[in-house]
């Protein structure tokens, strides 16, 4: 059966139409850089966010961004030494993407990334994420708004905290969030020492400021 040249037409003009669109190649799935070519941090003044705890809190900065040991390797995600119980405040304002709230406060899920927790996306497409919190103590559901400094759920121990109580946090370029394709983040209520990147120091307290 022959083709009309009409047909044969047509589909050549969509496909070059496909290759002008496309920058003439088909994207490839994108390699993340390594860790420390992302931690590239704005002026703390001038931040988006704030610290994910309330006002007049302070606490120990555990583990910061890029950190050579553990999870944080290919992270730019800090881990602030909370009590078990400590309130969590939204550090943006945006919507529920997921929550998980069922697991107990033991540390010892075996299991990377089995912890309660809460993704918030916000209007530049960016997504929070919240873990390690304490079980059955989560305020929000998948759908709801949320404004910057609203409490959202209680610091816990749950997912493999190695026994250490803390609250993970980290935020992601977009949704669905992935690994090694996050934002570095700093804090513009946050008092304590940066680093010459303009990140939080590993090992000083951040007391959250009015803003």
């Amino acid at each position: 059966m022959s083709i009309a040249p009409s047909t044969l037409r047509l589909s050549a003009f969509i496909a070059i139409l496909a290759l002008i669109l496309t920058g003439g190649c088909v994207e490839k799935e994108r390699t993340p850089l390594p860790c420390m070519e992302r931690a590239v941090f704005g002026e703390a003044s001038q931040s988006d966010y704030i610290l994910p705890y309330p006002v007049g809190n302070s606490y120990r900065l555990m583990q910061g961004y890029c950190y050579p040991e553990g999870g944080h390797r290919n992270q730019l995600a800090y881990d602030f030494e909370t009590p078990v119980g400590t309130p969590v405040v939204a550090s943006r304002s945006g919507e529920v993407m997921q929550v998980r709230g069922d697991l107990p406060d033991d540390g010892r899920q075996p299991q990377s990334g089995q912890h309660n927790h809460i993704m918030i996306r916000h209007e530049d497409g960016t997504v929070a994420f919240y873990a390690h919190l304490k079980q059955h103590s989560i305020l929000v559901k998948v759908g709801d708004r949320v404004s910057q400094g609203q409490p959202i759920a209680a610091s816990g121990n749950s997912g493999n905290t190695q026994g250490m109580p803390h609250l993970h946090f980290g935020v992601y370029q977009g949704w669905p969030a992935r690994e090694g394709f996050d934002v570095a983040v700093n804090f513009r209520n946050a008092e304590g020492t940066l680093d010459k990147r303009n990140g939080l120091r590993p090992g000083g307290y951040f007391k959250a400021l009015p803003y």
